[in-house]
């Protein structure tokens, strides 16, 4: 009975989630249509732009296009579940770890593991389980003496990789976790990085297109109606206030996706166990600006690929400062 009900409420979450995002993406979608339309109806010169540059209109139009199209390729984009990879190789679709020795050690108020497991007991429960190779895999990432208080995941029991979280809007547990995007509806992780970024680049020259539109046509030294000025003051606000917002937030992802970082290691570092004794200035899975670049946007098995939390020499050596050896041998790059 309990099992049963908690499968109905898990499948009303789901479909009351489906249901908002629909929402998020249709308000998207007639936001750009409002701001696309409002100016054209305010330009005066619209007949004249369609017969005397159908190059310019044409151009406008390809690039609004091609943004909403990579706004709906990326909110239907997966952004890389452990289960996925756990399905790819062959494996169970979750990992639970010896659920019956858990569930004496699990607090049934908040499903949090108040004894923590060695890594040897953990190890030893493993191989009871069909999945014993995806949890000595997982082992094999962290730290020796990591607990598996840490790295179990309280909600769903899989033993989650590195850098991986528990998003409660999906309700999985997501590689490489990033934000949850409330405009796109998903969340953004290692498989979908690179295409947030590519829409987030495309919002922006559009945003900075129809803000050059709507200026041209203030500027227009031409009769018209007083409320299309005002309507077109308003319209230019509201624009660079987005273009504002857009440019910060593709420069921010741009960095982190040169060092090799996400959005929640950033604001959660000092929470992380196996960042918590990372120097600040050490970036722990940056494998340099060149291969950083390549594993973001050009790796064919991005998303199935599971980093490991480099040993604490390896950190310890990156904490040193370049050297002009370091800078002509690129090892920032």
């Amino acid at each position: 009975m309990a099992s049963s009900s908690a499968a109905e409420s898990s499948s009303r979450l789901s479909d009351r989630a489906r249901r908002s995002a629909l929402g998020l993406r249709f308000m998207v979608l007639l936001m750009h249509v409002l701001f696309v339309g409002a100016v054209f109806i305010l330009d005066p010169t619209l007949d004249w732009r369609i017969h005397g540059e159908p190059w310019y209109i044409g151009l406008y139009g390809v690039l609004v296009l091609l943004t909403l199209v990579q706004y709906f390729y990326t909110a239907g984009s997966c952004p890389g579940y452990v289960i996925d990879v756990m399905r790819a190789g062959s494996m169970m679709h979750a990992t639970f770890v010896n659920t019956a020795a858990l569930s004496k050690q699990s607090n049934s108020r908040n499903g949090n593991i108040n004894s923590p497991t060695s890594r040897a007991q953990l190890q030893k429960l493993s191989t009871m389980t069909p999945t014993s190779s995806w949890a000595q895999m997982v082992m094999d990432l962290y730290p020796p003496g990591s607990s598996s208080r840490d790295w179990t995941c309280t909600y769903c029991r899989i033993v989650q990789p590195p850098r991986t979280r528990h998003c409660h809007d999906c309700d999985k547990c997501v590689l490489q976790f990033d934000h949850h995007c409330i405009w796109l509806g998903t969340c953004i992780g290692k498989r979908n990085h690179c295409r947030f970024l590519w829409y987030i680049f495309e919002e922006t020259i559009l945003c900075i297109w129809t803000a050059a539109l709507c200026i041209e046509s203030l500027c227009l030294d031409v009769d018209k109606a007083w409320w299309k000025d005002f309507v077109g003051v308003i319209l230019l606000a509201a624009l660079i206030l987005i273009l504002i917002f857009l440019l910060l937030l593709w420069l921010f992802h741009s960095y982190i996706a040169l060092t090799n970082q996400t959005t929640y290691e950033i604001a959660r570092r000092k929470r992380i166990f196996y960042l918590r004794g990372v120097p600040e200035r050490v970036l722990p899975f940056s494998k340099g600006i060149c291969r950083n670049l390549y594993d973001f946007c050009c790796s064919s098995q991005k998303g199935y690929i599971l980093e490991a939390v480099p040993p604490s020499e390896e950190l310890e050596a990156r904490a040193a400062r370049y050297t002009c050896r370091d800078v002509i041998c690129c090892r920032c790059c």
